[in-house]
């Protein structure tokens, strides 16, 4: 089997299927002028061979990785100069993604994980961006004009080991930067912690629970991680948390340290913010000593459910501190963020006045476009939508076009999942929200929109094991709320005989919440329906309609997850309103 050392680039459209859409036959002639004109020449200056095209895409050979990215600059440049007149939803971008490997001979075509890895690069790049590997990185620095920005170690499907991403910069600058420079947005580095234990060889176990902390972070598309071999530099030093956090570039600090006593571990954990030197969060864990690797696995967990939703807190705050006169696009969409989880009346505008102030500071950043859909997600969760399916459409929109930004956007996957379920396209929005959760299971939000389609779906284990998946996650998640009804649900719906009781301390605890919706007040009221207990029924309706007062059952009908047309609970809905939900109108 002949085998050879070479370079490879991966290219492909971005948003193609929209563009078709919208133009059939505009998009296909431009793409083919784009290939004649642009696209082909830039491969033929760089010595390149296409191996393929894939509808859209294309797989490219060059004979080395200078030529390869030169390629890519002149491919990404032009067509951006030629582009430019077009409308922005118009517009031929293409991500490129270029690696150096080993690969299969087999005839004219290539095959291995060089090509695999290739592929994955591509998925990181930014619409009208490049994306490389470290082996592309090292020979190409000095050597093209253009920089290069580091994205971390990046963890992509069907490839075992985290791979460090380079971002080139197209036109001098990182074009649609997927992730914001270093001192605009969250960035951290997890220092390795310190073994006060008397064995040495412990260290093992120190080491590699740091390793995966900042594996499992980096899974978190608004966070930047400090790659491992930059942090791991100050193991057993004394310098300053402050000093190391201005050497790295990092504003966040993970610091711990790991004690052994007899049978027992004692592991201890800080975030601290390294400017002011305030801790945000500290915890400690005291584990007995049977498989490290358990104990490794599930303090992993817990450091991250600890970390992630501080962090989050941390950084709307910051923003709300700030004068709105002089905000960057990524403190704006923390401003908009921070209004939306306020959940008050008038707060949903002043959000989405953010997330719009943000696209305009910069119109290829997928975080805005993500939290966009949230927004209209909560009007339609809040009962506040002018039209629910105009809110719906809008908001599957924002997703669509945060995934084309970002095709690993955790938010967008959540929130695309979380609209096709209210759209009543469960079947779609399941495999939606699992894409999610294989690019990242830490994400609270993504289990949360698993398990609401699995609720229409009447999969009542599964709505059960997703939202005690994101209450473990997040457990001081501002949709606890959300978390603790969605479990009642699945519970009231799998029906076995401790689950009614446990569903009913559930959805006592998400109406309990300050800030909750009406999902968990229709939900009780059901579950004291199906017990015959009439007078707890009228009860629950009555305070739902207290705190929703615009609440009716055709709303409920219309817009809410568990109690669609058809569902087992729609039935219920008849019966509440004999004993005071209002029916409301239906829509013609």
């Amino acid at each position: 089997m002949e085998r050879r050392l070479t370079t490879i680039m991966a290219a492909d459209l971005v948003g193609y299927s929209r563009l078709t859409a919208a133009d059939e036959e505009g998009t296909i002639s431009r793409l083919r002028d784009a290939r004649t004109y642009v696209i082909d020449p830039a491969i033929l200056e760089g010595g390149g061979r296409i191996v393929k095209t894939m509808g859209d895409g294309l797989l490219v050979e060059f004979p080395s990785p200078v030529l390869a990215v030169r390629a890519a600059l002149l491919m990404q440049r032009n067509l951006s100069s030629r582009e430019s007149p077009q409308g922005e939803d118009r517009r031929l971008r293409f991500r490129i993604g270029i690696h150096l490997g080993d690969v299969v001979i087999d005839g004219d075509d290539i095959l291995g994980d060089c090509v695999n890895i290739t592929a994955r690069l591509e998925t990181i790049a930014p619409a009208g961006g490049i994306c490389v590997s470290r082996a592309i990185c090292d020979h190409v620095q000095g050597k093209i004009e253009a920089g290069m920005t580091w994205l971390g170690p990046q963890s992509v499907k069907n490839i075992p080991e985290p791979i460090d991403v380079w971002q080139v910069e197209v036109d001098g600058t990182p074009v649609s930067a997927v992730r914001l420079p270093g001192q605009e947005r969250a960035s951290i580095a997890v220092l390795p912690f310190q073994n006060f234990s008397a064995t040495p060889d412990q260290d093992f176990f120190v080491d590699g629970l740091v390793e995966d902390v900042i594996t499992e972070l980096g899974r978190f598309r608004w966070l930047f991680v400090i790659a491992r071999n930059s942090t791991f530099a100050y193991k057993g030093t004394a310098k300053d948390v402050r000093k190391i956090a201005r050497e790295l570039g990092v504003r966040y600090v993970v610091e711990g340290s790991v004690r052994r006593s007899g049978d027992r571990l004692r592991i201890t954990v800080q975030l601290i913010d390294a400017r002011s030197g305030a801790h945000i969060w500290a915890e400690r864990w005291d584990r007995p000593i049977a498989d490290f690797f358990d104990v490794q696995d599930e303090i992993t967990r817990r450091i991250i459910a600890g970390i992630e939703p501080e962090l989050g807190a941390h950084e709307r705050g910051l923003a709300l501190a700030k004068s709105t006169d002089n905000l960057t696009a990524w403190e704006l969409c923390h401003r908009g963020l921070a209004e939306l989880l306020s959940f008050e009346a008038g707060s949903q505008a002043t959000a989405e006045k953010f997330l719009l102030q943000a696209l305009e500071h910069d119109p290829n950043f997928a975080l805005p476009y993500a939290y966009l859909a949230r927004h209209r997600y909560a009007l339609v969760l809040w009962g506040r939508a002018a039209d629910a399916p105009v809110a719906v459409k809008e908001g599957l929109s924002f997703a669509t076009k945060a995934l084309e930004i970002d095709r690993r956007s955790d938010i967008a996957y959540a929130m695309m999942s979380l609209l096709l379920t209210v759209d009543g396209r469960a079947e779609e929005a399941m495999p939606v929200a699992e894409q999610g959760l294989a690019l990242n299971p830490n994400y609270a939000f993504l289990h949360f929109a698993h398990g609401m389609a699995a609720v229409r779906l009447r999969d009542a284990d599964t709505t059960v094991r997703a939202a005690q998946n994101a209450i473990d996650l997040s457990p001081h998640d501002p949709s606890m709320f959300a978390f603790k009804t969605l479990l009642g649900i699945g519970l009231m719906l799998r029906g076995k005989p401790d689950d009614l009781s446990t569903a009913r301390m559930h959805l006592r605890e998400g109406a309990s919440f300050e800030r909750t919706t009406y999902y968990p007040f229709i939900g009780a009221a059901l579950l004291a329906l199906k017990s015959g207990n009439t007078d707890e029924v009228r009860l629950w309706i009555s305070d739902a309609l207290k705190k929703f007062p615009n609440l009716n059952a055709e709303y409920v009908r219309e817009a809410a997850h568990p109690f669609y047309e058809g569902s087992p609970y729609c039935d219920y809905l008849d019966r509440l309103i004999e004993q005071g939900l209002p029916p409301g109108e239906k829509k013609k």
